[in-house]
This record gives C-alpha cells, sequence and structure tokens, in this order.
C-alpha cells in the first residue's frame, strides 16, 4: 500500500515541480524580451530627443539627409509623406500606420512591430512640431538572436530540469512518508508477533483443558490444571500488557504519575524478591546505597524497570557468578548499574539488544524464558522520564546496564 501512494505522490509532485519552471522559464522569457524591446525603446526616445529635436531646432531639416546612420529616420508631413530620409533610410519603406501618424500630430509617441525586408523592425512615431511628425526603425535581428539563444538554452536545460523534478520529488515523498512508512511497517511487525506470541500460551491451555476433561480425575489433578492454566493466564497478561506499551511507544512518551519516591527502598525491595534463587544458584550479590536519594517519578514503571532488568542479570548469571548493584548520583543524574558475569555478547547483539522480540544467541540457545521485550521497553519507561539506559561489556565478561534518571 505504501509503496504505490509513493509512486503517485513522486508523479504528482514531478508534475507539479516541472509545470511550476515552465511557468518560471516562461515567465523569464518574456520578462527578457521584454526588457530587451523597452530598451531599444528608451534608447530610440533618447536619441530622437536629445540629438534629433536639438539639431533641428538648430539646423532646420537639410543636415539629417546626411545623418543617422543607427537608426532609419524620416520626417513626414500630415498626408504620410516622406519630407526627408537619412542616407542609410534610402529605399526603406515601411507601411504607413495612419492612426499612429494621426496620433504623433496629436502629441503622443507611438510604437509599432513590422517585418521590412524581410527583417523585424521597431518602428517609433514621435511629434516634431505641428508641420511635421518623426519616424524612426531599429532592426530587431540583433534581440532577436538572443532571444533565440535564450530559448535553446531552455531546450537545453529541459532534460535536467526533469530529471532534478524527479529526484527531489522522489527524496521529497520518501523523507515525509518515512513516518508513515515506519508506522506500517511496526503495525504489521506487531501484528504478526502478537499472533505468534500469544499462540504459544492459548495453544497449551487449550491441550491441558482438553487432556483434563478426556477422563474423570482427583481433586488434586484438577487442582493442577487450574493452577497451570492461572499461570499461563497471568503470563498472557504481562504479555499483553507488555505488547501494550510496544505499541504506544512508537507514537508518543507514555503518561507518568509522578511523585517521589526512594530509589534505595525499592532497590532493597526487589532485590528480596530474588534472594531466595540467587542464594539457591551460589550468585555473589553485592549492592550500594546512597541514602535519602529521590526520584522524582512513576513508582509503578520505575520499580517494573529495575525488576526487569535485576531479572535479566539473575537469568543470564551463571551459577556461582555475582552480580553488582551499584547506585550513584552523576551530574545531576541518578545513575543505577547493575552488572552481571556471563558469556560475551556479539558486535550484532549488542546493536540490537534493545529491539523489540529480540532474543539472543544464548538466549535461543539455553532456552531462557522471556519474549525480548523487556529491555525495549525499560527503556522507553526510562526515556519517557527523560533519561536513558546504556551498555556496557568489559574485557572481563563482565555485563552492565546503566539507567539514568533525574534526581529529585
Amino acid at each position: 500500500m505504501i509503496d504505490p501512494t509513493k509512486k503517485r505522490l513522486t508523479v504528482i509532485f514531478t508534475s507539479v515541480m516541472i509545470v511550476f519552471n515552465m511557468l518560471i522559464l516562461v515567465l523569464s522569457y518574456l520578462f527578457w524580451h521584454d526588457s530587451m524591446v523597452n530598451g531599444v525603446k528608451r534608447s530610440m526616445r533618447e536619441d530622437m530627443y536629445s540629438e534629433f529635436l536639438d539639431q533641428y531646432n538648430r539646423s532646420g531639416l537639410d543636415p539629417f539627409r546626411t545623418m543617422w546612420d543607427e537608426h532609419h529616420f524620416q520626417i513626414l508631413n500630415r498626408s504620410g509623406d516622406i519630407v526627408v530620409s537619412t542616407r542609410n533610410s534610402v529605399g526603406f519603406y515601411p507601411a504607413l500606420n495612419k492612426k499612429l501618424l494621426d496620433d504623433a500630430f496629436g502629441g503622443l509617441q507611438s510604437f509599432e512591430t513590422l517585418m521590412v525586408r524581410n527583417e523585424s523592425h521597431l518602428i517609433f512615431y514621435f511629434p516634431i512640431d505641428g508641420t511635421y511628425v518623426g519616424r524612426a526603425a531599429h532592426s530587431l535581428a540583433g534581440e532577436l538572436q538572443y532571444d533565440s539563444a535564450f530559448l535553446q538554452l531552455v531546450l537545453m536545460s529541459l532534460p535536467g530540469m526533469f530529471l532534478l523534478s524527479y529526484l527531489v520529488s522522489r527524496y521529497l515523498v520518501n523523507h515525509a512518508m518515512k513516518p508513515i512508512s515506519d508506522i506500517f511497517t511496526f503495525q504489521e511487525t506487531f501484528s504478526s508477533n502478537v499472533s505468534h506470541e500469544l499462540r504459544t500460551p492459548l495453544a497449551s491451555l487449550k491441550g491441558n483443558f482438553e487432556v483434563s476433561l478426556r477422563k474423570e480425575r482427583s481433586a488434586g489433578e484438577y487442582k493442577d490444571v487450574i493452577m497451570f492454566g492461572l499461570k499461563e493466564t497471568n503470563r498472557i497478561i504481562k504479555l499483553l500488557n507488555n505488547l501494550s506499551m510496544l505499541a504506544s511507544s512508537k507514537f508518543k512518551p507514555l503518561d507518568l504519575f509522578r511523585n517521589s519516591v526512594d530509589i534505595n527502598r525499592l532497590i532493597k525491595e526487589l532485590v528480596a524478591v530474588y534472594e531466595p534463587v540467587i542464594h539457591a544458584r551460589g550468585i555473589k550479590l553485592t549492592t550500594s546505597e546512597l541514602p535519602g536519594l529521590k526520584c522524582l517519578c512513576d513508582e509503578g514503571l520505575i520499580r517494573r524497570t529495575i525488576e526487569n532488568l535485576l531479572e535479566n542479570a539473575v537469568k543470564y548469571t551463571p551459577d556461582g557468578g555475582r552480580i553488582n548493584i551499584l547506585l550513584s548520583l552523576v551530574a545531576g543524574h541518578i545513575s543505577l548499574t547493575i552488572s552481571n558475569t556471563g558469556g560475551r555478547l556479539s558486535r550484532e547483539e549488542l546493536l540490537n539488544i534493545f529491539d523489540p522480540f529480540y532474543r539472543g544467541k544464548e538466549a535461543v540457545e539455553k532456552k531462557v524464558e522471556g519474549k525480548g521485550l523487556g529491555l525495549y521497553i525499560s527503556r522507553y519507561i526510562v526515556r519517557s522520564h527523560g533519561g536513558d539506559i546504556t551498555i556496557n561489556q568489559t574485557d572481563n565478561d563482565l555485563f552492565s546496564l546503566t539507567m539514568f534518571l533525574p534526581a529529585k
């Protein structure tokens, strides 16, 4: 669905950009042409009035027969007959425009464009006095050559303009559609993962219930089936809670209910939960405290985060290994580091460890229980509080996860 939409939008954007560029080129050409013609008109006016009228007032008509090589120049009477013509105007007889002639005798200046001798000329009618009217002509051949060169340049630039419009449109569409594309990809992946993760516990529940109903059983056996069903139900509820949080993580931070929380107390309570497992497996646990250290945070979510980190440390620490919990204050932030001994992670595993549903090599090989959501959700919770989680792995196989939270 996304790819066809991208193609349609690219075609639309490319078409709009081409039309816009063509409009700019047409307007540029018209402006260029109009500027040249206006420049010629301005030059002719200046020549006629600054030189001709001054000469006419001093010397009359006769000197003009041997003057004016720049423009074709003629003096007309009221009938339109040529009274005086400059030497370069012999045989130059543009069609008389009676209206412009009358306008000039009425005191108006006028221009027209005519083809004379197969060449385009700009004709200028202007008043001299009540007896005569001046008519000057300027060849537009040079200006038309510039017009032609400009049009050739435009035509040569069209393929590049089309290509650039397409590339820019494609980039803009891809850039604008990326968040939407990411959402669609996330939804597809999310739906697939939800289906996969729920299928296993539900199939297990269904199988156990079916087996228990095949024959009469004792109260103890029914109790075991109910306890198993309750355990699987709790797993499904936990998974659904994680999936719900996962679904919202792509769109917005969490809605937090902040209050002042004693981080030392939280750590003690969670350590007490895991102490039986830690002692049973011979794991050495060391903790540190900072009395009075408080954090303005959502207690339930931060408890869940610390529990995820501690649970991971316990799951991946080998029997007889060690777990260190270090609490400190760094640049106004609470730093909680949970380190544990264990196998080294590859570069790929370190890069993907926070990806949802990602399971490392050790977790897969040893069939460690989990769905690959704990670290992703933990980081989401911490970032919603304005903090972050970082990873560190030392040469002595000590793996650390450090959580930073703003202190109160």
